[in-house]
C-alpha cells in the first residue's frame, strides 16, 4: 500500500544507474510496489520493508546464489561483470552470509563481543557528541553508509522517540545515550541507512520495528537496501540542511579494492554536499597480526565471520578474509589519508591513537580508561568538512 508518507518521501533518492528520478510504477495488477527511473526505466522494488536500489543487473546475479558461485569460481562472470561489480556481488554475500548473527555477536549494545562493543561505543559517542552541537541550531540528515542490522538508525531512532527502545533507556549502561532528546526531534529531519545487503537491511527492519521504530519509516527513518559507491541523494529537497555521512566500523576497509574504496570516500562527498561533514573509521594495521588475527576475527567474532582463511600474501598487505567470504583491509593513518586525498577532500582531519581524546560525561557507557586502552590503539579516524568550495 502506497501511504502518503511513502509517496512524499521516496522522492528523497535517485535512480543509481543515471541519477535520474524515480516514481511509482504503475502495478495495479500486482501487489508489489515498485519505483521506475523516470529516464532509463530501470525497476526498484520494496522488499520486507525496505526500498531496494541494488541495480538490476547486481540484483539478478544475487537472486541465486549457487548458480552466482559455480560463476566465480569457473570465471564465467567475466564477460558480463565488471571487477567491481564482481567484489560488490562478494561482499554482497558475505553480509548475506552473516546477517542472522551479526547484530547479537558484533553490534548488540548490551551482549556483543567486547572488543567489538567498546570500538562501537566509541563510534557512538564520538557521533552523538558531534550531533548534539550541530542539532541545537541546524536542521541535519544523517546517512549511514553500510549501515547493517541497523545500528545508527535504532540509536538515533531512539532520540527521536521517547516512546522507543525502553528497554536500551532503562537499561544503566546504555540509557545516557539512547535517552530522547527534544533537538533530535525537532532538526534531525531523516536518519538513512544504506546497506548493499537485503539479509542486513531486513534485519535492521525487523529490528527497528522490535524496538517500536516501525511508525517511522519512510517518514524519519529510511533503511534502504543499496551500494554506497552509486547511491543518489535528491540534492533539491535539502539544499538548506546539513549532512552528516558515517561510514564506520571498517566499512571502508570491507570495500573489496582500492578503486571501490576511494569510490565510496566519493559518494560520501557528493551526498554531503552543498555543506556536510563526513566521518570514518577504520581499523589500524599495527594490531592487525596481534589483535585482529588472534584475538578479534580468530575468537571472539569467528562464530559470525567464519574461519580465517588469509594466504601469506594477504597477511604481508593487512587484508583478512575468512570461510564466509569477509574482506577486512586494515590502515596506517598514512594509507586513509591518501585515500581522502584521492577523492578529493581537503578539509579534514585524520587521528589516530596519538591524537585522539576521551570522551567525558558517558562513563557508563565507556569510561576513559577503557576509551584509551580498548580503542584508541586500533582506532584510525577521519573526519572532512564539506562546503560550497568543494566541486
Amino acid at each position: 500500500m502506497i501511504t502518503p508518507a511513502l509517496y512524499k518521501n521516496t522522492s528523497i533518492v535517485e535512480c543509481p544507474i543515471c541519477g535520474s528520478s524515480l516514481n511509482f510504477k504503475d502495478k495495479s495488477n500486482n501487489r508489489q510496489i515498485e519505483l521506475l527511473c523516470s529516464k532509463c526505466n530501470a525497476d526498484f522494488p520494496f522488499e520486507n520493508g525496505s526500498l531496494n536500489l541494488i541495480p538490476p543487473k547486481i540484483r539478478a546475479e544475487i537472486c541465486a546464489k549457487g548458480i552466482l558461485t559455480r560463476k566465480i569460481k569457473d570465471g564465467f562472470h567475466l564477460g558480463k561483470l565488471t571487477k567491481d561489480e564482481h567484489d560488490l556481488i562478494s561482499g554482497i554475500l558475505a553480509s548475506d552470509n552473516m546477517a542472522k548473527q551479526y547484530f547479537r555477536n558484533v553490534v548488540h549494545p548490551t551482549d556483543a563481543a567486547w572488543s567489538a562493543r567498546s570500538y562501537e561505543r566509541f563510534e557512538d559517542i564520538f557521533v552523538i557528541q558531534y550531533l548534539d552541537k550541530l542539532l541545537k541550531d541546524k536542521k541535519v540528515v544523517f546517512i549511514d553508509a553500510g549501515s547493517g542490522p541497523g545500528r545508527y538508525l535504532l540509536l538515533l531512532g531512539s532520540k527521536i522517540s521517547a516512546d522507543s527502545c525502553k528497554e536500551l533507556k532503562k537499561n544503566p549502561e546504555t540509557g545516557i545515550l539512547y535517552r530522547y532528546d527534544s533537538s533530535y526531534e525537532r532538526n534531525l529531519s531523516h536518519i538513512i541507512g544504506i546497506d548493499y545487503s537485503m539479509e542486513m537491511t531486513s534485519h535492521s527492519a525487523k529490528l527497528l520495528r522490535r524496538y517500536g521504530l516501525g511508525y517511522c519509516f519512510y517518514d524519519r527513518i529510511f533503511p534502504i537496501n543499496g551500494i554506497v559507491q552509486n547511491f543518489h541523494l535528491n540534492h533539491r529537497m535539502f539544499e538548506d540542511t546539513y549532512k552528516v555521512i558515517v561510514c564506520t566500523f571498517q566499512t571502508l576497509g570491507n570495500q573489496e579494492n582500492h578503486d571501490l574504496q576511494v569510490q565510496l570516500l566519493k559518494s560520501m562527498k557528493n551526498l554531503a554536499k552543498p555543506h556536510g561533514t563526513i566521518i570514518v573509521s577504520v581499523f589500524n594495521k599495527k594490531l592487525f597480526k596481534s589483535f585482529g588475527l588472534k584475538t578479534f576475527y580468530g575468537r571472539e567474532v569467528k562464530k559470525t565471520v567464519g574461519d580465517i582463511v588469509t594466504s601469506k600474501e594477504d597477511e604481508d598487505n593487512f587484508i583478512l578474509r575468512t570461510t564466509k567470504g569477509v574482506y577486512s583491509k586494515w590502515f596506517s593513518k598514512g594509507e586513509l589519508e591518501g585515500l581522502f586525498k584521492e577523492a578529493g577532500l581537503t578539509n579534514y582531519s585524520i587521528m589516530d591513537e596519538d591524537s585522539l581524546s576521551p570522551i567525558s560525561g558517558y562513563e557508563q557507557y565507556l569510561k576513559k580508561e577503557e576509551q584509551e586502552r580498548e580503542v584508541f590503539p586500533r582506532a584510525i579516524l577521519g573526519l572532512a568538512e564539506i562546503g560550497h568550495e568543494d566541486k
